[in-house]
C-alpha cells in the first residue's frame, strides 16, 4: 500500500482545504508582513532616537548616534536619497514613507524615543512635522518623555517659534527646542575656541582685546552675537573686531539695522577686503595695519572650503610679515564642507603626519567642520553638561525667586524667608560626589521641603523638582540659562585675571562693583540680541507685567548697571556666587 492509499478520500480533500486557506492567508497578510518588516525592534535599556529627514544634519547625527550605541531609526519620504545601505551597516533602521504622517511616526516609535531630531532641509515641512508630534504625545498615554529637537533654519521664524510657540506645545511628556545650523556651528567654534583663551595674553603690552573676522557668511553673523553675549571682560574698552570682507561697511550697516543697540557690547570695525591673498601692493585700512601687533585671533568662514583654506594662509604670510611672529595668532577656520578637502588634508604622510596636523602644530591654525563636528550626539542632543548645568542654575533661581509664591498658593504657607535662605545656602555650599549631580541637589531641597511642609516626596517633587521647574519656563528662558552654562568658561577667566581664587560671598562682594556689571552687561546684550527692549513694568498688576515681559519681550531692567536700585545690583553677583557649585557639578557629571 502506497502512502497516498493509506489516507481516505475526505481526509485528503481536509487537507487540500488547509493548504488552500493557509495560501489565501498568506496572498492576504503578505502585505502586511512588509510593514511587520520595517518596524523597528527595540531594546528596552537602549535609548532610541528617531530623526526625520534625508539632510546632512540628519545623516551626520543618524552616524554620531548610532557609534555611541544609541538605536536609531530614519524616516524619509520615499524617492529621497538616504543612503540605505550604509545606514542598515552602521544597525540604524531606515523607514521610507509616501508621507510622513502620524501613523508613520508611531511606526518609527516616536511613542518610545526617549529624543528626535526634525531636520529635513525645508522649514515648513519641519513645523508640520514638529506639529503632528505634538499632538500624538498630548494624547493620553503617549509613552515616555520626548525631547523634540526641531530645524529652523530662518532667524525670525525660529525667534518666533522660541517665544511663542514652544512654552504653549511643551507638556510633561514634550520639550520642544528650535535651532538652526548656522548659531549651532557659532556657538561650536565659540566654545572651542573662545577669544578670552587668547585676549588675556600676560605678555601683552596693552589692553586692547582685538580678534578679526575674515569672511562673511550666517555662521559669521551668529559667530558675532555670540561675542556680542558672552565675550566680556572687567573695566576695558569693548571686544573690538576687525570685519574683513568685500563690501564690509555695508555689511556692518545691515548687520546694525538687524541688530540695533549693540555697539556698546563690541567695537566693528570694517575692513574692506581688498583680496584674498592680503598682497601688501594695495592700501590696507590704515587702523587694520597700526593695530596688527594687537590682534589676539582671527576666525575665517566662507562658502568655499579650499578657499577659506588658502586665505587663511595667505592671512598667516601677512601677520609674519607685519609682527615676524608665526605663532603669535591662532587661527580658527569654519570649512562649509561643500567638497572633500578636509579628507585629503587629514590623510596621513609616510612620515604619519597629515597636512591637519602640521597646520595645527606648525601654524597654529584650526579647523572646524561645519556638520561633522557640529551634528553630534553630544552637540545636539545631550549638549554635553551645558543642559545640567543650565538646569542646576535654573533651580537656583527657583529657590531664590518662585518657591515662596509656589509654597504660599499650594501649601497655604507663609512667612518663608527662614527656609529659602536655609535652602541657598545649602545649595551654594553644597559638595558634589560623583555622578548624577542634579539629583543630589534635587534631594537636599526636596528632603527640607517635605519637613516643612509635612507632605509627600510625590507632592512635593510636582512642584519643587528640578525638571518639574525646568519644564515650567519657557524655552526661552532655558536658552538664557544654556548661555549662563557657557559663560561659566569666561567667568572663572575673569576671575584668574583679578587674582581672585576664593568663591566665597565675602570675598566675591569685595569685587561687586567689577564683577556685577560683567554679568549684568552679559545678560543685556543675550536679551537685545532676542529683541527684548527697556519698559517700566506695573507693581500691582502681575497679569499684565507677565504679558509685557513674556510676550511682547519688555524688561524694566535692560539699563546700564549704574541705573539699576542696589537690589538688582546685588542679584548679578549670584551668577558669580554659584560658580564653586557649577564647577563642582560640571566636574562630577
Amino acid at each position: 500500500m502506497t502512502l497516498l492509499e493509506s489516507y481516505s478520500i475526505t481526509e485528503l480533500l481536509m487537507g487540500f482545504s488547509i493548504i488552500g486557506f493557509l495560501l489565501i492567508l498568506i496572498i492576504f497578510l503578505k502585505p502586511w508582513f512588509k510593514v511587520i518588516k520595517g518596524i523597528p525592534l527595540f531594546n528596552a535599556s537602549q535609548e532610541l532616537i528617531v530623526i526625520i529627514g534625508s539632510s546632512r544634519i540628519a545623516f551626520r547625527l543618524a552616524h554620531d548616534a548610532a557609534d555611541k550605541g544609541k538605536k536609531v531609526v530614519l524616516i524619509s519620504e520615499s524617492g529621497e536619497d538616504t543612503n540605505s545601505d550604509q545606514l542598515s551597516a552602521k544597525g540604524i533602521q531606515v523607514l521610507h514613507k509616501k508621507k510622513i504622517n502620524s501613523r508613520a511616526l508611531l511606526l518609527a516609535g516616536i511613542n518610545k524615543a526617549s529624543s528626535c531630531l526634525v531636520v529635513a532641509e525645508d522649514d515648513e515641512l519641519n513645523i508640520t512635522i514638529s506639529d503632528f508630534i505634538s499632538k500624538i504625545k498630548k494624547k493620553k498615554g503617549s509613552g515616555k518623555k520626548l525631547n523634540l529637537i526641531v530645524h529652523v533654519q530662518n532667524w525670525y521664524t525660529r525667534n518666533l517659534l522660541i517665544d511663542q510657540i514652544s512654552s504653549f506645545n511643551s507638556t510633561q511628556n514634550l520639550s520642544i527646542r528650535f535651532f538652526d545650523m548656522d548659531q549651532s556651528v557659532a556657538k561650536l567654534v565659540y566654545d572651542n575656541f573662545p577669544p578670552h583663551l587668547y585676549v588675556n595674553d600676560e605678555t601683552k603690552t596693552n589692553d586692547e582685546r582685538v580678534i578679526c573676522i575674515v569672511g562673511m557668511n550666517k555662521v559669521a553673523e551668529a559667530f558675532i552675537l555670540e561675542n556680542v553675549i558672552l565675550s566680556h571682560f572687567p573695566k576695558s574698552n569693548p571686544l573690538k573686531i576687525f570685519f574683513l570682507c568685500e563690501g564690509s561697511r555695508q555689511v556692518i550697516l545691515d548687520f546694525n539695522r538687524k541688530f540695533p543697540a549693540l555697539a556698546e557690547f563690541i567695537s566693528l570695525h570694517p575692513v574692506e577686503l581688498l583680496n584674498t591673498s592680503f598682497s601688501s601692493q594695495h592700501a590696507w585700512d590704515t587702523i587694520f595695519i597700526d593695530s596688527i601687533q594687537k590682534i589676539d585671533a582671527a576666525y575665517f568662514f566662507g562658502l568655499e572650503d579650499a578657499k577659506i583654506v588658502s586665505t587663511s594662509l595667505h592671512f598667516r604670510q601677512f601677520l609674519y610679515e607685519h609682527t615676524r611672529n608665526i605663532r603669535k595668532v591662532p587661527l580658527i577656520i569654519t570649512l562649509p564642507e561643500k567638497t572633500k578637502i578636509f579628507d585629503l588634508l587629514d590623510k596621513g604622510s609616510l612620515q604619519g603626519t597629515s597636512i591637519v596636523d602640521k597646520y595645527k602644530d606648525d601654524l597654529m591654525i584650526h579647523m572646524v567642520r561645519t556638520f561633522h563636528d557640529t551634528c553630534t550626539y553630544e552637540g545636539l542632543i545631550s549638549q554635553n553638561n551645558i543642559e545640567v548645568i543650565a538646569k542646576a542654575v535654573n533651580y537656583f533661581y527657583a529657590i531664590k525667586y518662585e518657591f515662596d509664591a509656589i509654597l504660599h498658593s499650594n501649601f497655604k504657607k507663609n512667612n518663608n524667608s527662614a527656609l529659602i535662605e536655609k535652602l541657598e545656602e545649602k545649595y551654594l555650599n553644597f559638595k558634589v560626589k560623583q555622578g548624577r549631580p542634579l539629583e543630589q541637589l534635587e534631594a537636599i531641597v526636596i528632603e527640607a521641603v517635605m519637613s516643612y511642609t509635612k507632605n509627600s516626596k510625590y507632592r512635593v517633587k510636582q512642584f519643587f523638582g528640578i525638571e518639574e521647574r525646568w519644564n515650567n519656563v519657557s524655552e526661552r528662558n532655558k536658552e538664557s540659562n544654556r548661555y549662563v552654562a557657557r559663560h561659566l568658561p569666561v567667568k572663572l577667566s575673569i576671575l584668574k585675571t583679578l587674582g581672585i581664587t576664593e568663591f566665597t560671598e565675602d570675598a566675591l562682594k569685595k569685587y561687586m562693583d567689577v564683577l556685577s556689571p560683567i554679568e549684568h552687561n552679559r545678560w543685556s546684550a543675550e536679551k537685545l540680541v532676542a529683541d527684548f527692549s527697556f519698559g517700566e513694568l506695573p507693581a500691582n498688576d502681575p497679569g499684565l507685567k507677565k504679558i509685557l515681559r513674556d510676550t511682547l519681550k519688555i524688561h524694566d531692567q535692560l539699563k546700564r548697571f549704574d541705573q539699576l536700585d542696589n537690589l538688582n545690583k546685588e542679584k548679578d553677583i549670584d551668577m558669580f556666587l554659584l560658580i564653586s557649585l557649577l564647577v563642582e557639578i560640571k566636574n562630577n557629571i
